[in-house]
């Protein structure tokens, strides 16, 4: 005998009831969404190109800048005098530049003065030197700089004295005498003034100078071994405008130094950040490269400014500077509550 099936009655209520309650669901979703949504404060940033780059490469892929509640883009420059005009235009809120570009804005001896340059100020530490002294397939040595011109951003700021002073103490060639110079802006600007022949040698940032090395080009020094540590570049700020939004300043700080701790804690997630932000990039240049952030020189551990490093950076420029001047206190030029702040947050969590 077939037992009949009876089929539940469901009205137009009980039908309509789930529906409502799913509905509601995906209503709260949304809800919730737009609210984080609202809560991502924008801000834009300017740099250099370069692996210096990594530890914001890292909090924009990883969400560290997304957890501290900001929205932040990124925009590359092609020379220090367009970017700190533009910076100081309000264009950017937060900017990564040479350190040495800091003292020489705020002391009046950038190669364009700018107004409103005194109130610039360094509060973190991108890297403590990575570049290198990279020269025309043809020259050999630094002695055979001479007689030539070589390549820098500006000419009296940027890593330009840490050439200059290269230049005086492996070959004992004098500035403006021994070579010419030419101002043309950022590493890749000074790849083509060495490709067009227009220049013989450069200080050029990583991994361009591992890629210019493939092609035949000479790496004369690492800078740093050559100099000792030094700042190299900087986070800066505006103080007046960090004073004003200390709450997002010290957002942006936590999530750059969460950024560099991951590039030392990580190695295999900051090679595939590497990878996605360098094309072409091999695995045996991933790891080369990888040992160059984290080595001598490399990214700043914690984003840390280094005293040390800023003295190197000041006593460069009070030999090489026109006119010649003696540079303040490292106070003047960094504050690093931000940055201090920011690591004892992390500890005490």
């Amino acid at each position: 005998m077939l037992r009949k099936t009876i089929k539940p009655n469901l009205t137009k209520s009980t039908q309509t009831k789930p529906r409502l309650m799913m509905a509601g669901v995906a209503f709260a979703a949304l809800a919730v969404s737009a609210s984080a949504a609202a809560a991502q404060t924008h801000y834009d940033m300017i740099s250099f190109g370069g692996a210096s780059n990594t530890p914001v490469w890292v909090a924009q892929s990883k969400g560290f800048f997304k957890k501290e509640g900001l929205d932040m883009s990124f925009t590359t420059t092609r020379s220090s005098k367009k970017e700190i005009a533009d910076f100081l235009a309000g264009k950017y809120q937060f900017m990564t530049t040479a350190f040495d570009n800091i003292v020489a804005y705020i002391e009046g001896q950038g190669d364009v003065k700018q107004a409103g340059a005194g109130d610039l100020v360094a509060i973190m530490g991108v890297h403590e030197g990575m570049n290198s002294v990279v020269a025309r397939p043809e020259i050999k040595s630094f002695a055979d700089i001479k007689g030539h011109p070589i390549a820098v951003d500006a000419v009296r700021s940027g890593y330009a004295t840490v050439l200059y002073e290269i230049l005086d103490n492996k070959a004992g060639l004098k500035f403006d005498k021994d070579y010419s110079v030419i101002a043309v802006g950022s590493t890749s600007a000074r790849m083509e003034a060495m490709e067009q022949n227009k220049a013989v040698a450069a200080i050029i940032n990583t991994p361009t100078d591992m890629e210019a090395q493939k092609k035949g080009y000479k790496i004369l020094a690492d800078a740093t071994e050559a100099v000792g540590a030094y700042q190299g570049s900087a986070y800066v700020v505006s103080r007046k405008w960090a004073k004003a939004h200390e709450k997002d300043v010290m957002a942006y700080t936590r999530a750059v130094v969460a950024g560099h701790d991951y590039v030392y804690n990580n190695k295999a997630g900051t090679i595939e950040v590497l990878k996605a932000h360098i094309k072409g990039l091999s695995d045996a240049d991933a790891e080369r490269l990888y040992t160059r952030l984290t080595g001598p020189g490399g990214i700043s551990k914690h984003a840390a400014i280094s005293i040390p490093g800023v003295e190197k950076v000041l006593a460069l420029r009070d030999e090489w500077s026109v006119p010649k001047t003696k540079s303040g206190k490292p106070q003047k030029y960094i504050d690093t509550s931000y940055q201090e702040k920011a690591v004892a947050q992390e500890k005490t969590k």
